[in-house]
C-alpha cells in the first residue's frame, strides 16, 4: 500500500448542527468503507460535488513522493480536497477503520469566515473534476469536458 487514511474523525465541540455543543466528541465517519482501495475508487464514493468528502483529507499517511505528485492543488479553499483526491486517484492505500485525531472547531477557523461558503461550492466542483479526469485518465478511459460538472 503506498498510503493509509483514516475514515472518521472525533469532532469536540462542533457547531454543526448535527453534531453535539455540550462538550462531547462526535464521531465524523466518511462515506469510503474502510478496507483496501485500488487507485481511483475512493473517488468513487464522493457522488457529486456538494455531496460529503469521499475521507478526511488531514488524515492522509503517504509516500512523499506520492504526494509530490498530487500537491494541495494552489486553491485558497479546499487544497485539501485536490491533495486527498489526487493521491487516492495515483495510488492504491488502505482506509483504517479508526480515528486517529481530534478536530477541534473554533471562531477563527477558514470554514466559519464570512467568505466561506461563497467559494466552497467552487472548490469542491474543481477538486471533483480533478478527480473525475484523473481516474478516467489513469483507468484508460476517455472523459469529455463536456461530461465535468461546471
Amino acid at each position: 500500500m503506498t498510503y493509509a487514511v483514516t475514515g472518521s474523525t472525533n469532532i469536540p465541540n462542533s457547531p454543526h448542527p448535527s453534531r453535539k455543543t455540550d462538550g462531547t466528541t462526535s464521531l465524523w465517519r466518511c462515506p469510503t468503507p474502510p478496507g483496501r482501495h485500488a487507485a481511483g475508487d475512493v473517488w468513487t464514493y464522493w457522488t457529486r460535488p456538494e455531496d460529503t468528502i469521499p475521507i478526511g483529507p488531514t488524515t492522509i499517511l503517504a509516500r512523499t513522493d506520492l504526494v509530490r505528485a498530487a500537491p494541495m492543488g494552489g486553491l485558497v479553499q479546499g487544497e485539501d480536497y485536490m491533495a486527498a483526491i489526487g493521491v487516492t486517484c495515483l495510488a492504491p492505500g488502505i482506509l483504517l477503520p479508526v480515528p486517529v485525531y481530534r478536530y477541534r472547531k473554533h471562531p477563527g477557523q477558514m470554514t466559519r469566515q464570512d467568505g466561506y461558503d461563497v467559494l466552497e461550492p467552487g472548490a469542491r466542483r474543481h477538486a471533483w473534476n480533478y478527480g473525475r479526469s484523473l481516474r478516467a485518465t489513469l483507468s484508460g478511459r476517455e472523459t469529455s469536458d463536456a461530461a465535468g460538472v461546471v
